[in-house]
């Protein structure tokens, strides 16, 4: 991952020599840009993401998927998940297995699953919790995030 900063609208200062526009003529020229007059700043502009997008509601206006909020408020609690027979899953991490019997296609004549299939998921392989974790924890946690908090080598586990 890169540790630079990418310019944006705070462009290096440079004279105009060969190959290079100079900063003071291009300020000159678009005077009225919004850069220009100090009213657009690095600063400025990331405060405006954080606010409408990773903050905020996204809102296409109806062209794909209307409005979306980032930071997944409706994401379940698998501690909340109904499990049983009649088409339920056996827990939150897997389907049923039983069959609904003999000459029945109907989830509804299904059984529950055995006790204890499926209760608790495999473990991860790698570092973390992976598996074990709620979406509904994970997403509260990944909401939190701002700008910047991904930055390399800042890993908070």
């Amino acid at each position: 991952m890169p540790t630079h900063k990418q310019g944006t609208v705070e462009p290096p200062i440079s004279d105009r020599e060969m190959g290079k526009a100079g900063s003071s003529d291009i300020a000159s020229m678009y005077a009225t840009s919004p850069i220009h007059k100090g009213d657009i700043t690095a600063d400025s502009i990331k405060d405006q993401y954080q606010a409408e997008v990773l903050d905020g509601a996204i809102n296409d206006g109806g062209h794909t998927f209307g409005t979306f909020d980032p930071n997944y408020v409706d994401a379940p609690d698998l501690n909340d998940v109904e499990t049983g027979g009649s088409g339920l899953p056996a827990s939150p991490y897997v389907p049923n297995p039983s069959s609904p019997g003999e000459g029945s296609v109907s989830p509804t004549d299904q059984p529950a699953a055995p006790d204890g299939f499926g209760t608790t998921p495999s473990a991860t392989p790698f570092v973390g919790v992976g598996s074990q974790l709620s979406p509904k924890a994970a997403s509260e946690a990944i909401s939190k995030q701002t700008l910047g908090d991904y930055g390399f080598g800042k890993s908070s586990k």
